[in-house]
């Protein structure tokens, strides 16, 4: 090879090295990068501890009202809502812990789950069974970057208390307004009061982008102002052995009593039952919904058939569940909702709205595993037991309605010769006899058989008795 040629050739290896050597530089560049997003954005576990926990007496609603008179001055009206007056609340007050307005929805919606499912609250904070009271202020990003949680940054502002919030969205843009409010007085060296304010939700738009706005109703006193006092007609009380009447200490009693606890639940529907993470999750976040699915676990197995896995009939009831069921469900409840003398249909789906009970399902799920109906059927049956026979088990409803798998191959096989040599499908017949599409003329006499047997065919007995009827053909 000439000299020239193989300088020229040696230029352009090693500028193919180079590049390649740059694109491994510029990938693993992209894929720090990566991982440094992901870092930063990736959920982390937070804790947030409880100050202390108090029973109050609700005594009522505050509504300010804001309008013009007749000289075109504004006018502030409140009126005072004494229908929730005396009622009994818990509030749940936290420390300082929290750093954003996702971490604070986050908290919410965990406690709102854990009362939910002890049974302390249905937590529908739209009809204001939960609501969230935010104490929101601003310090220097980079004075506490490095602080543990549970100390406060130093440098930080007063803290504005936004009352009443009902629901995880509000919590986020009240969040968010009120840092932006906060940061923007503080960059104009304005001060910041303590104040209690309220948020008017508005529609997302420029004027509004957090979808509503923080108001002023009230200056706030320090803590003292609150005047924390005994009660004198109510002396403290004392739990222990002879006030709760037992033969162990406080904690032994609590851990005994203590309703088991949402992640609790879920943990245990993925260890012992072998569920997804997904399906626990859901099962569990609907508090009787653990023990309808286990009713119906242990209903299957005792039904399911020789050869059947047990082991796999947890997974098939969840699905059933979480999948079709509570779709059913919901679809029902939109339903109602349509109908005005069923105007209170609740927002949340629940097995408690259900008319089918856990052993009912696995009653239905055992049929499936049985192979005795087919998912369609199923799901028909399911469809009959939750809107029309409430009473009725699966399998008398399957047989009523002749929702059944067809597994004897003698009738298999006289559906599919009287499919393959009716006259309506001679040509048919003939295309096989010349060896002609034989995969789409099988195809063609699995839909007429599924047809003649109203769907009830076993597919994959089917193709063995089509085989059977098609060798005869000669």
């Amino acid at each position: 090879m000439p000299h020239s040629q193989q300088s020229a050739s040696k230029k352009k290896k090693k500028k193919r090295r180079r590049g390649s050597a740059d694109s491994a530089d510029a990938k693993t560049k992209k894929d720090e990068s990566s991982l440094a997003l992901k870092e930063r954005f990736e959920a982390k576990p937070v804790e947030l501890r409880i100050e202390r926990v108090q029973l109050e007496q609700d005594t009522g609603k505050t509504t300010t009202h804001a309008s013009t008179g007749d000289n075109g001055q504004p006018i502030k009206t409140s009126n005072i809502d004494y229908n929730r007056a005396g009622c009994a609340l818990i509030e749940i007050v936290s420390c300082p812990d929290l750093r954003s307005a996702h971490e604070a929805a986050g908290a919410v919606e965990r406690i709102r789950r854990l009362l939910k499912h002890i049974g302390s609250c249905d937590g529908k904070m739209e009809e204001g069974s939960l609501r969230c009271d935010l104490n929101v202020s601003i310090a220097p990003l980079t004075n506490g970057e490095s602080l543990p949680r549970y100390e406060l940054p130093p440098g930080n502002g007063q803290r504005v208390e936004v009352k009443n919030l009902n629901s995880l969205r509000q919590i986020i843009a009240a969040t968010e307004y009120e840092a932006l409010r906060q940061s923007r007085l503080a960059l104009g060296s304005l001060h910041t009061g303590r104040e209690t304010r309220t948020f008017h939700v508005k529609p997302v738009s420029e004027s509004y982008p957090l979808g509503g706005e923080t108001f002023c109703i009230r200056a706030k006193g320090d803590a003292v102002d609150y005047r924390f006092m005994p009660e004198p007609d109510l002396p403290p009380l004392i739990l222990d052995r002879e006030t709760l009447g037992i033969d162990m200490t406080l904690q032994q009693y609590i851990q005994r009593n203590m309703p088991e606890m949402p992640e609790e639940a879920a943990a245990r529907l993925v260890t012992v039952y072998g569920l997804s993470e997904d399906a626990a999750g859901i099962i569990s976040n609907d508090p009787p919904a653990v023990g309808f699915f286990e009713k119906a676990v242990y209903s299957a197995r005792s039904e399911i058939v020789d050869g059947v896995d047990p082991a796999s009939i947890p997974t098939l009831v969840a699905n059933w569940l979480c999948n079709d069921l509570y779709a059913m469900v919901r679809r029902k409840v939109l339903e109602s909702k349509n109908h005005p003398e069923e105007d209170n249909a609740p927002e949340e789906i629940t097995v408690e709205l259900s008319s089918v009970d856990g052993n009912r399902l696995g009653q239905l799920v055992a049929l499936i595993a049985n192979e005795t109906l087919t998912s369609s059927m199923a799901k028909r049956v399911l469809s009959t037991m939750l809107n029309e026979d409430s009473t009725s088990s699966p399998s008398d409803i399957a047989t009523a309605n002749g929702w059944r798998v067809i597994t004897d191959m003698d009738t298999l096989v006289d559906l599919s010769r009287s499919v393959v040599f009716d006259p309506q499908n001679a040509s048919q017949l003939r295309q096989y006899k010349d060896g002609k599409k034989i995969w789409k003329i099988e195809k063609f006499y699995i839909g007429k058989i599924m047809a003649a047997s109203k769907g009830n065919a076993h597919p994959e007995l089917l193709k063995k008795a089509l085989n059977t009827a098609l060798s005869a053909v000669e």
